[in-house]
Parts: structure tokens; sequence; C-alpha cells
């Protein structure tokens, strides 16, 4: 019998004792809490590979969200919990308030991250993102430290980004506010965590290349960790050699802000109203890496997080 014979029946085996054994978790994880398995999302394909090229193709069309919400809608009311094989482990659409604030708060520490932590690690490294468990509750108090000392309420800080949106505004006509609202955030964002903008509104006029690379680095990169989600424990099938790249250059820009000061003296350069969060998370980071991965995660939330709301709100 060939190796390649014998290690398909490994392979083969192995894949179903799990399923047994996860079978039996679930039984009497139901038993004990006197609930029943979700109901799955209908599939047309093996292994829910139909699932996993209708979220690759929305998202390519710009209806991601559309998509989403019309496979919300099509369990609403019935089931507020859903799930579907992913490529053979289980993802699950959670859609009811209770169950969202179970997962986040309540029943917090019954969860973990599972394969999220390798998805981001490439671009955000060891961070509050990717952390779980006590080092999570260090980042926490970190940055919730720095937000609570934040000196941005001058709204000063922020006039300058908004000038430069309220430039790219046609008189009349249609615009898409998505990626100004995208390049807006990044833009304070990087302000207050530097102490200096990218400028990715003023790409067109006078940005320079340097901040221009890591933006757009930035963009790929972040498109690349999201198609890493949904191939979840598959995703290291997804590491073009572009996203890489971009992970490199993000690293570089941010590194480059942290060896240009002395980590333990007062930052240069700043006015008294400025906010240099490098800095004051610098004190408490005990490498250079620390520091990176740190401030690339909040420059995650601020950019993305702010960014969506933005454009919720409207």
């Amino acid at each position: 019998m060939g190796r390649s014979v014998i290690l398909s029946i490994i392979v083969a085996c192995n894949l179903i004792v799990r399923k047994y054994l996860e079978h039996q978790a679930d039984t009497e994880f139901g038993r004990r809490h006197h609930c029943q398995p979700p109901p799955e999302l209908p599939k047309r394909w093996p292994l829910g590979i139909d699932r996993i090229k209708e979220l690759w193709d929305s998202n390519n069309d710009g209806r991601l969200l559309a998509f989403l919400c019309s496979v919300a809608k099509h369990y609403e009311p019935r089931n507020n919990l859903s799930q579907y094989l992913l490529f053979g482990p289980r993802a699950f659409h959670v859609l009811h308030p209770t169950n969202v604030e179970s997962v986040l708060s309540t029943n917090f520490a019954d969860y973990g991250f599972g394969v999220r932590r390798d998805i981001l690690a490439p671009l955000l490294g060891n961070g509050i993102f990717t952390q779980d468990g006590p080092a999570w509750k260090h980042s926490r108090e970190l940055l919730r430290k720095q937000v609570i000392q934040a000196k941005y309420q001058n709204l000063d800080h922020f006039r300058e980004h908004v000038d430069n949106l309220i430039a790219h505004l046609p008189l009349d006509g249609f615009i898409d506010l998505q990626p100004l609202f995208f390049n807006l955030t990044l833009d304070t964002t990087t302000a207050l965590l530097f102490g200096r903008s990218v400028y990715s509104l003023r790409a067109d006029i006078d940005q320079d290349n340097e901040n221009k690379v890591f933006a757009e680095s930035f963009n790929t990169a972040l498109e690349g960790l999201a198609k890493r989600f949904r191939i979840a424990p598959w995703h290291f099938l997804y590491s073009p050699r572009s996203f890489r790249q971009a992970c490199f250059n993000v690293h570089r820009f941010v590194e480059q802000y942290i060896q240009k000061r002395n980590l333990k003296d007062q930052t240069e350069g700043f006015g008294e109203d400025t906010y240099g969060f490098i800095h004051q998370v610098a004190e408490e980071s005990e490498n250079t890496k620390e520091l990176r991965d740190q401030l690339l995660n909040v420059l995650l939330a601020g950019r993305d997080t702010t960014a969506c709301c933005l454009s919720w709100t409207l």
C-alpha cells in the first residue's frame, strides 16, 4: 500500500474521530444547558464551499454587507443563531443581542480567539486584537489609560483633515463617501498615534511618497486579512507576495517612527496640545516589536471602526 494511501486513511480517521468527539461534546453541552444545535445554513457544494464563494464574490462586487444582511433576514425571526460548515470546521452567525452580549461580556471567559490570532498575526502581531487572557487584560489596561489621557478634545486637530475631505466633494452629483471616510480616519488616527498624519486625502496633490506607500500597503494588508478570514482554518493558503510585502511596508513605516525617538525620553517635535500616543505607550512597552504591534492594533480600530461608524450614521 502506497504512502499516500496510508496518509489519506490516517487523515480520514483523524477527521472521523474529531467529528465524533465534537458531536459528543455538543450533546453533553446541550443536555446541561437544555438546548439543541443551531440549524445549518443550506449548502449546495460539499464542505460549504459555495458559501465561501458567495462571500468572496459579494465582497469583490461591493455587496458583502447586503449579502450578510440577506442571510440574517432569511433566518429571522425563526432563529437567532445559525451554523455552517467551513471546509470542515463550523462557523456561526450570531444574530440575537443577548447571544452577542454573552460572547462579548457575560460569558467572555468561555470563548477564545481560535484561529483569529494566526489570521491577523502577519500584520497585527501580538496586540490587543490577537490576545486573550492575561495578555489581553494587560493590553486593555495599557491602552485604556492612554485613551483616558487623550488630549484630542481640541477639535483643531481634526479640522485640517475634515477640510481635506470636503475638498473632494463635488458641488452636485453623487460621490462614494466610504473611501473618503477611510482616508479621513487613517489621516486622523496616524496623526493621533504618531504626531504626524499620512495625508492620504492629499494623495493626488502633495502627499509624500513614503506616506503614500504606507497608505496603499495598509489597505492591501487589510484586504488580505479579510480574505484569510473567509477561509478561516485554511488561512495559511492565502499568503501571496503582495500581501507579505504590504505587511512588511507597514511594519517598516511604524518602526521608523519608533526608531527616531528615544523611547524613554520626552517625545520631541510635538507641541503641548499634541497627543503623542506613541511616546506614552512606549513608556510601558518592553521592546520595539511590542510597541509596533500595539500601535497597529489601535490604528486598525481607529481607522476601520471609526470609518464604518461614520458611514453608518449616513
